[in-house]
């Protein structure tokens, strides 16, 4: 009878979810450690040993996070500025509690995972009191600081969260130890060895220098990159640490990787307007503007163009050619009229694709790509697959021209 109670309890929290849509997440979250608990469903189970964890790390006096993390209806502070469903979302993708595998039917336990609920949560608790407090016995000031500083943040508490996890299994790699045979304490005790680079580093650290570092975009991406960052400062000092996604990350960054990238796009870029231009004046001559006016057959990217041009110093002013934007090649060279004049050099197929009529695809998305060296930003940066699609365009165009 209690227990179907308890499923009644958790059914109607769901229904309270999907209908009520000004119940905030916070409390949502928040509730799930009482109406989930005991759940032998993986997520639920994870979710709510996660957000039972945060509650207690919250009211244990003298630890890390004491008083840190937000409370539904009470204003945040400076200090009191973690919350519920960030600080869960870095736990979860953790696995330091456990995972869900087997499309989600089956729990896998973690390094902190007991043989009950309960057991979880309190080696949890333990390990993460420990590992936190020696980020702040080494930074009291930058953690005190909350969400003026790097250290106390929703990012940097989620980057932490799977660093520590990182920093287990590397130490099971190596050391072959199962931190599920150890104690909490003696978990944090067999890692501290690898995670002093960061230690020593946040130790000596100015403002200035986590600001450098640390000062991320907030948002889904920001822990991850955090998280990598902090990484980084590992492996200049252990080499073999390479947590899953780390050779991406790194590659993704690499300054050769990038400047190739950029120098690449750049010649794209002219490239395909000097073919343009060359082929008009081939074609209708270079008698005043007449290659212009008869190839641009748009009125509106004559006028545009126009426009910028007027922008600089009558002595400063280049061809009209010179104020187009990238995509407005593409609308010059897909026109009837040019088509066929561009077919043989445009024409690129993409990796997939089974060919269409015009395919000039590849031009959108090296105009997306342009955008990253035009307006760099910590966030806008290539991916992987962002060079090896710049490399295969190129090689096609070098091919076709």
């Amino acid at each position: 009878m209690k227990k179907w109670k308890h499923e009644e309890e958790a059914n109607l929290f769901v229904t309270i979810n999907h209908e009520q849509k000004s119940v905030p997440k916070n409390l949502l979250d928040d509730l799930e450690g009482e109406l989930k608990w005991g759940s032998d469903k993986p997520v639920e189970k994870i979710g709510a040993i996660a957000a039972r964890l945060i509650n207690v790390l919250n009211n244990d006096i003298g630890d890390p996070f004491y008083g840190k993390i937000t409370r539904q209806g009470i204003p945040a502070t400076d200090t009191t500025c973690l919350t519920v469903p960030a600080l869960k979302e870095g736990l979860k993708k953790s696995g330091l509690l456990g995972k869900s595998i087997r499309s989600y039917k089956t729990y896998s336990p973690g390094a902190f995972s007991g043989s009950t609920d309960s057991e979880t949560l309190d080696r949890a608790r333990i390990a993460l009191n420990h590992f936190f407090s020696l980020i702040r016995e080494n930074a009291f000031d930058e953690w005190e600081r909350g969400r003026k500083g790097f250290l106390c943040t929703n990012v940097g508490v989620q980057g932490y969260t799977l660093l520590l996890a990182s920093l287990v299994s590397y130490m099971t790699e190596n050391k072959k130890i199962d931190p599920k045979e150890l104690t909490p304490q003696e978990v944090i005790f067999e890692i501290k060895a690898y995670a002093n680079p960061v230690l020593k580093w946040v130790s000596t650290a100015k403002e200035k220098d986590f600001e450098s570092r640390f000062k991320v975009q907030f948002g889904s991406g920001g822990p991850r990159e955090y998280y990598f960052r902090l990484c980084a400062i590992i492996k200049s000092e252990f080499p073999g640490f390479t947590p899953e996604g780390m050779d991406d990350w790194e590659a993704e960054r690499s300054e050769e990787k990038v400047e190739t990238a950029d120098k690449r796009l750049k010649e794209i870029n002219i490239w395909v307007q000097k073919y343009i231009f060359d082929k008009f004046k081939q074609l209708y001559g270079t008698d005043g503007d007449t290659y212009w006016e008869k190839g641009v057959t748009d009125n509106k990217i004559k006028t545009e163009a126009y426009s910028k041009s007027q922008d600089e110093e009558y002595e400063s002013r280049l061809p009209l050619e010179n104020y187009l934007e990238f995509i407005q090649y593409k609308k010059i060279i897909e026109h009837k009229q040019n088509w066929p004049h561009f077919r043989t050099v445009f024409n690129i197929v993409q990796p997939g694709d089974k060919g269409i009529a015009k395919n000039i695809k590849w031009m959108d998305r090296i105009n997306e790509l342009r955008r990253i060296p035009a307006h760099a930003t910590e966030k806008r940066q290539y991916k992987l697959e962002d060079y090896d699609y710049i490399d295969f365009v190129y090689e096609k165009l070098t091919e076709n021209l």
